[in-house]
């Protein structure tokens, strides 16, 4: 990949709209700490992002690399679109989310480029990987109309597929499904091309790009056997052009279907694995493909008190709440307006959940005080399935206990792909 590639896309851009000013809202853009949500550390005081700290760990990023870039923002004396918070620094120019999250990309795509021309293929394909994460994270939140988040995007993907050209171990395909008249790009993991595997099809939630979901497949499904293909949700990445709505698992109905006629993949063997939004989508899709989808795994799957009661809605920090109106093509994320929008996402008022049992097997994963999806709602999936099963986190570390759910979901995956 050509590494003028990120000077030519961000050339001459210090007249951009800021990040934090694209979705009107009356209230204040800064974090206030109202509440937890499903990580520690998340929200903090004078920030819009959240900071994902263990996330961005889990990903592969190292954490000095992460501190540094963050320091950088901090200090930043640039004119900002609020004084009171720190990412919001204006133009791509030093202290600019975006900027100083891609001057960190680079880095590690300069280094993989010569780790190519030398030969390495190892540490190639993991500084290309890394180089992706960064700048993944300097598209975050991946607003619509944020222009320096979609250029960050291409670089994320660009880099995502080349450190596949040096992985010796696992292979990277290209799955272009056909939906509303135009394509939603795929990728499918897959352990090898000798036999055909059953797959996860995996989606986060409406801050999560694809390309943040490797560690998943290698250390969990690729070990199992397992092929792992990956969805942006409706709003976001690859399928930025798809409006977020009550019905929005139908891109991933789609996906299923057209999962027939991909060679590699055990079409009787389908599961889905959802976080967030991509867990609400996951579990409508249980209910509506009880034939087609083996087992579902939800990980703090937003799919009922969050809808249910505005003041669970209120706790939502305003940057998702911004990510929410941006996904569902909104041009307001004012609390009160756009909570009447989702109160349709809730699967209980769909009369999904706590109307019947289903015999597709449910797994559902999260902290027990989590405002997106508390302990009512993880039991309340379980209970849907007559194989259901909760995996429900009340002590910390949160996030150590997280990564042991996502490896005994993987677990519970394998058993049940395989009867």
């Amino acid at each position: 990949m050509s590494e003028n590639l990120s000077k030519t896309l961000f050339a001459h851009k210090f007249n951009v709209q800021e990040t934090s000013t694209i979705i009107p809202n009356s209230l204040t853009k800064k974090n206030l700490n109202l509440d937890d949500v499903i990580m520690d550390g998340e929200e903090q005081n004078g920030w819009y992002r959240l900071l994902k700290f263990m996330l961005w760990s889990w990903q592969g990023l190292d954490l000095i690399d992460c501190y540094d870039v963050l320091s950088h923002i901090s200090a930043s004396t640039n004119k900002r679109s609020d004084e009171d918070i720190l990412d919001s620094v204006i133009g791509f120019r030093p202290g600019n989310w975006s900027y100083e999250w891609t001057q960190q990309g680079m880095l590690y795509q300069k280094q993989a480029n010569e780790f190519a021309k030398q030969g390495q293929r190892e540490k190639a394909k993991q500084a290309y990987y890394c180089a992706s994460q960064f700048y993944s994270v300097a598209s975050y939140p991946n607003l619509k109309g944020d222009e320096l988040s979609i250029q960050a995007q291409v670089l994320a993907f660009n880099s995502y597929r080349e450190s596949f050209k040096f992985n010796d171990h696992y292979l990277l395909k290209e799955i272009k499904v056909p939906f509303q008249g135009k394509e939603v790009t795929c990728y499918l993991h897959l352990p090898h091309t000798e036999t055909i595997h059953p797959v996860v099809i995996v989606s986060g939630g409406i801050d999560t790009l694809q390309c943040e979901l490797l560690p998943l497949f290698e250390k969990d499904l690729a070990p199992a056997g397992i092929a792992m293909l990956t969805v942006d949700l409706p709003g976001i990445g690859f399928s930025s052009h798809v409006k977020l709505e009550q019905n929005s698992s139908n891109l991933h109905q789609a996906i299923i279907h057209y999962l027939k006629n991909v060679p590699w993949v055990d079409h009787d063997r389908i599961s889905l694995m959802g976080m967030r939004f991509g867990g609400n989508v996951a579990t409508r899709l249980a209910f509506l493909e009880p034939k087609t989808v083996k087992s579902v795994v939800c990980v703090g799957a937003a799919v009922g008190s969050i809808f249910d009661k505005l003041d669970n809605f209120k706790k939502l920090p305003p940057m998702l709440l911004d990510c929410i109106a941006s996904r569902m093509q909104v041009n307001n994320s004012s609390v009160e307006r756009l909570y009447q929008h989702c109160v349709p996402f809730s699967l209980i008022k769909q009369g999904l959940l706590a109307r019947k049992r289903i015999d597709t097997p449910l797994l559902s994963i999260g902290h027990k005080d989590d405002i997106i999806c508390n302990e009512q709602d993880l039991r309340l999936i379980a209970r849907a399935s007559r194989e259901g099963e909760s995996h429900i986190i009340d002590k910390p570390p949160i996030f150590e206990s997280y990564l042991n759910s996502l490896s005994y979901s993987a677990q519970w995956l394998t058993r049940h792909l395989a009867e």
